[in-house]
């Protein structure tokens, strides 16, 4: 079976519409400051958290190293270490996603906090992590929570990722490509965002796209790259730290970078896109950090994976947080 492929930019290219519907619901809760409950709602009771207990992880969990915590100068992030339970961290998620936080939440939108859980069999720095059950024929699954922050032109984002063994991108769909949006970033003031994803199956990309608020006109010249393909990722049980830089060079250029290395690494992969702004518009700001987002293909069996931490830093304050080399 071949697997149709698509560039970023194809208004076809699964999911493209639904992002651009997320990014209107994100800033409309960003522009209120914050995420609050509807006015005039009414309570809710939240429904059990589903837990997986049919996927089976037989790789043992590779323990990275304990200076792999957070840099210490991030504007928001979460190690979960301050939760004890799924429902302490369901308080930090917001209703609208089906959380219980009312207000000052960290995770403001996205969707499916019902399949999200506090896992204390897989640690990260010593620490239980979050973990995002794939459930097949489930609705608003896989999940996705995105942390909103005031916009800046200059930003390092970073997650550590663990994928349980057997996790895959593959499905019975033919009309659609094997692909995943692993971590994206929302851009204030337009519709469009960008992502690192996993497409054509096992193959690593990164890129942004944006157009004018409430209409299709393009505001760039929209660039990709490939930093390289999964290899053991599905199966070795190991932690990886994805980081992103979005970086605003002058009034018609935005840099992105970013680097995919196991945890305690010094080498992985990583690649760079310069994007030129088109005449009569500036570089947008990074105003959230998306931790998932939509998932190609029909779910053929349970699946997940494990967020050890993430993190976002203000660039202009601390130009290099992680001491990566550029490219």
């Amino acid at each position: 079976m071949t697997t149709p492929t698509y560039s970023p930019g194809d208004p076809k290219r699964p999911g493209n519409g639904r992002i651009v519907a997320l990014t209107m619901a994100l800033a409309a809760i960003l522009a209120t400051g914050g995420v609050i409950a509807k006015k005039g709602g009414t309570t809710v009771t939240q429904p059990p958290v589903v837990v997986d207990t049919t996927h089976v992880d037989p790789a043992p969990v590779v323990t990275p190293p304990v200076s792999a915590g957070l840099s210490g100068v991030q504007i928001i992030g979460d190690d979960y270490s301050q939760y004890k339970t799924t429902a302490d961290l369901l308080a930090k998620i917001s209703t609208n996603v089906g959380g219980t936080c009312t207000s000052s939440c960290i995770y403001g939108d996205g969707r499916g906090a019902l399949y999200v859980t506090i896992d204390s069999t897989v640690l990260y720095n010593g620490h239980h992590t979050v973990r995002y059950s794939f459930v097949p024929g489930a609705t608003n699954n896989p999940p996705e929570l995105y942390a909103g922050f005031p916009g800046l032109d200059d930003v390092w984002m970073r997650a550590v990722i663990r994928f349980a063994p057997g996790w895959t991108t593959i499905g019975d769909n033919a009309a659609s490509s094997n692909a995943y949006k692993l971590l994206a970033w929302n851009l204030a003031g337009v519709d469009g965002s960008g992502r690192i994803e996993i497409t054509n199956t096992t193959q690593y990309e990164i890129y942004w796209g944006a157009s004018v608020k409430n209409t299709s006109t393009p505001i760039e010249t929209e660039e990709f790259a490939v930093p390289g393909n999964i290899t053991t990722e599905w199966s070795d049980g190991r932690w990886r730290a994805y980081t992103i830089h979005w970086q605003k060079t002058s009034d018609s250029t935005v840099d992105v970078e970013c680097w995919i290395r196991v945890v305690g690494d010094t080498a992985g992969l990583r690649a760079k896109t310069t994007t030129k702004m088109l005449a009569g518009h500036l570089p947008p700001q990074v105003n959230a950090f998306n931790l998932g987002m939509n998932y190609n293909q029909p779910i053929m069996a349970p699946m997940a994976i494990n967020y050890g931490q993430w993190e976002v830093v203000d660039g202009s304050k601390h130009p290099n947080p992680f001491n990566l080399t550029a490219k």
